[in-house]
């Protein structure tokens, strides 16, 4: 992994999408096309025992892998090949009724299914703060900013309020989205399992040793779904952006009404000691800007042709690790910015006298409790 990406991204989605978890992906896609075979008899019970035993990543060397995967067009084939050579007695039995596709989206789909409940996590780290921050600041008078100007006296707890609901957002359009997208791959070679006498018992045997939904058919080509979940995860990343841009702006020295928790190392300068920069919101804010180039990605990949694409797909494979790492970064920064923000009520006090003065607007408090309402229902 390069050194600018590792730093962008949290160490438990490098984790997920290391190349080694890539190929363990994999090889629990085999193991459960071992046993849908075996549930419908296309090969014996200690086959697919002996596929699973086999199936383990850690026994494989990864850069031979990768390159005889770029000499064969597809990882697949060397990836079969290794174990069917771990499984010599049951070497007939691997990679029934399976296509390289099968196993790469299908392996694709697991790891996306480990990342999304990370960021999930994340977000609702994000949403608890900022329902701490609208309840707690509710009347916590401060200057409001249109076209980055002073405007009127709004609250905190209303600016943590429009954060929290932002979020809450996502974080429903994330469980939605993955809930189509996530589901098996289980095709065969033209999408129309040929090989399998039982294809919707086969299907569904699948699908229930990876615990995944199960398609109504084959989706080689219809890749709509996973455009969409790409689409929402980039909005919560926006979101994580837009909240720190906003945290960038008010810890300016000449503002300063917040602060990014302290911690030893952070926020520093190589030049100038006396600065303390928004590190967390840079994360955010970086993340956010690279998130549309893969959503461009995702979405040129679409016009897949026929009933397997040559290049489309293949495109997506690539895109997604890099999009959820990024992802991963800046959402994980304001998981950690938000619960330990500092706030300044003096400073905002000072920064509202600017204006003339001015009492809290009665419809803030009323959106405060509706943000609040709809956080509770959501957890």
């Amino acid at each position: 992994m390069l050194l600018a990406e590792q730093m962008a991204s949290a160490g438990l989605m490098q984790t997920v999408f290391c190349a080694r978890a890539s190929v363990q992906a994999m090889l629990d896609a085999e193991v459960g096309l071992a046993k849908a075979g075996a549930a419908v008899g296309l090969l014996p019970d200690q086959a697919a025992a002996a596929i699973a035993d086999a199936a383990q990543a850690e026994q494989i060397n990864i850069d031979e892998l990768a390159q005889a995967g770029a000499r064969a067009g597809t990882v697949v084939i060397p990836l079969v090949a290794w174990l069917k050579n771990a499984v010599p007695d049951h070497a007939a039995s691997v990679h029934i009724g399976g296509t390289s596709q099968d196993i790469i989206d299908t392996g694709l789909v697991l790891q996306l299914r480990a990342g999304i409940a990370l960021l999930q996590a994340d977000l609702a780290t994000m949403a608890n703060a900022c329902a701490g921050h609208a309840s707690a600041h509710a009347q916590t008078p401060m200057l409001g900013r249109t076209l980055l100007q002073p405007a009127m006296a709004i609250s905190f707890g209303l600016k943590a309020a429009n954060w929290l609901a932002a979020i809450n957002d996502s974080r429903r359009a994330i469980r939605h989205a993955a809930a189509e997208a996530l589901r098996l791959q289980c095709g065969g070679a033209a999408g129309t399992l040929d090989a399998v006498a039982e294809p919707i018992r086969f299907m569904e045997a699948f699908g229930a040793a990876l615990q995944l939904a199960v398609p109504v058919t084959p989706w080689h080509t219809n890749r709509a779904p996973l455009a969409r979940l790409a689409a929402v995860i980039a909005g919560a990343v926006a979101t994580a952006g837009k909240i720190g841009t906003d945290i960038a702006l008010m810890m300016q020295s000449e503002i300063a009404e917040i602060a990014e928790p302290a911690a030893p190392g952070r926020g520093g300068s190589s030049a100038m000691a006396h600065k303390r920069n928004p590190t967390l919101a840079i994360a955010a804010r970086a993340a956010a800007a690279r998130m549309p180039g893969y959503i461009a990605t995702l979405l040129a990949a679409q016009d897949q042709e026929l009933e397997r694409a040559a290049g489309g797909w293949q495109a997506e494979a690539a895109t997604w690790p890099a999009l959820m790492l990024c992802a991963s970064g800046g959402i994980a920064a304001m998981a950690e910015a938000l619960p330990g923000l500092e706030i300044f009520t003096p400073a905002m006090a000072r920064n509202l006298a600017q204006l003339p003065a001015q009492t809290l607007p009665p419809a803030i408090g009323a959106f405060i409790a509706r943000a609040l309402h709809d956080h509770d229902n959501d957890k």
